[in-house]
């Protein structure tokens, strides 16, 4: 009885929270449209671009960041010396866009015990010469209206920083593609649901735009080399400086790469689940109500003839946050697999379930111990 009575419980509570969530994506999509401006008053922007581990598609993604439609932008990416697959691609893209400052920046190995990609933006920060700057992962894609969209955002009276939702694009197997359909059809509704309950209160590495000034005042980059989630210290120590973090209405693609095989996602995807829960324990316990398929399961298992309406009513939001969600990242193939979201969540589980065993992660080759808010103790 007591274990019918918890799945119960768990069951019923992941239907809440999945309809809820629902809830806060609707309104996020509601949201009431830009003002109109004229290009000639966006402010310029810098954008820095980290490479030190790119994927093979990394040419074709830079492509993307060089064919904005704003008015004065430039681009510095940062490579590992020695890399001259990159390197190409900076030559190459510089080559097809002559009118963009395009710029290569060697950036070594940086010091064990501190975040390398991080020490990579401080590098890259030296050569930013516009007032917004906008950082975001190597492996990322953007539409045309990219910069003019969260130059605009960034543009309200508080606002100081601006990131993207994302979705995934997986170029490798079975595992690869489980991860990208777990970011299309959950991650907006976490993150849309955290933005209803408390606010923005953190960032998101597919992009954060902030103004040169902010991050200055707050120490630069240098005051997040000790931590391995810097877009959630950043946007957290933003928020806490009385400005706002605004999700942007433009999303954004991560591509997983050819290679990224069952291993690969798997360090990814707990080196991401350790980090949260360190950063954000209370946040990363109550992840265990998003397992609605899981719950489910075991509930019919449990005890089907009793258990059976509250399994329907919350597989039924599960699904209803998860087609929602991926229209808000407009992802057409995560809609087409919504048979594979079981088999997403299980993987999810497990991920969930090791991140509390445990707080090394693996990160770009260096195995990296994590202390008390995400901070890198080894």
């Amino acid at each position: 009885m007591v274990l019918t009575l918890v799945l119960g419980a768990l069951a019923a509570a992941s239907g809440a929270y999945y309809w809820a969530a629902t809830a806060a994506m609707a309104g996020f999509r509601r949201r009431p449209p830009l003002e109109p401006c004229s290009l000639g008053s966006l402010p310029g922007v810098s954008l820095l671009k980290p490479a030190t581990d790119p994927d093979p598609g990394f040419p074709d993604l830079l492509r993307s960041h060089a064919a904005q439609d704003h008015p004065e932008f430039e681009i510095i990416v940062g490579h590992r010396p020695g890399d001259s697959e990159t390197a190409a691609a900076v030559r190459s893209i510089r080559a097809h866009f002559p009118e963009l400052r395009i710029l290569g920046v060697e950036c070594p190995r940086g010091s064990r015990g501190l975040n390398d990609k991080v020490q990579a933006l401080e590098r890259l920060a030296k050569h930013a010469s516009k007032p917004v700057w906008v950082v975001n992962d190597a492996d990322i894609r953007v539409p045309q209206a990219y910069l003019r969209t969260i130059c605009r955002e960034l543009g309200a009276a508080g606002t100081g920083l601006v990131t993207c939702l994302y979705r995934g694009e997986a170029e490798g197997g079975l595992a690869a593609r489980l991860e990208a359909l777990r970011i299309d059809t959950e991650f907006p509704a976490q993150v849309s649901l955290a933005r209803r309950l408390q606010g923005m209160r953190f960032g998101l590495g597919a992009t954060l735009a902030f103004r040169r000034e902010t991050i200055e005042r707050l120490g630069g980059f240098r005051s997040l080399r000790e931590f391995v989630g810097d877009d959630y210290v950043l946007g957290a120590r933003i928020a806490a400086s009385g400005l706002r973090v605004e999700v942007s209405s433009v999303p954004v693609v991560t591509r997983t790469g050819p290679n990224d095989g069952p291993r690969r996602v798997w360090d990814r995807q707990l080196r991401w689940a350790r980090t949260i829960r360190k950063q954000r324990p209370a946040g990363h316990a109550g992840l265990a109500v998003s397992f609605a398929t899981i719950w489910c399961g075991l509930a019919l298992l449990a005890q089907p003839a009793l258990l059976w309406p509250v399994a329907a009513l919350a597989v039924s939001a599960r699904l209803a946050a998860a087609v929602t969600s991926a229209r808000i990242v407009g992802s057409s193939e995560a809609v087409r697999s919504l048979w594979l979201v079981p088999l997403a969540d299980i993987a999810a589980f497990a991920i969930w379930v090791f991140s509390y065993f445990g707080n090394d992660v693996e990160w770009a080759g260096r195995r990296i111990r994590l202390g008390a808010g995400g901070r890198i103790i080894l």
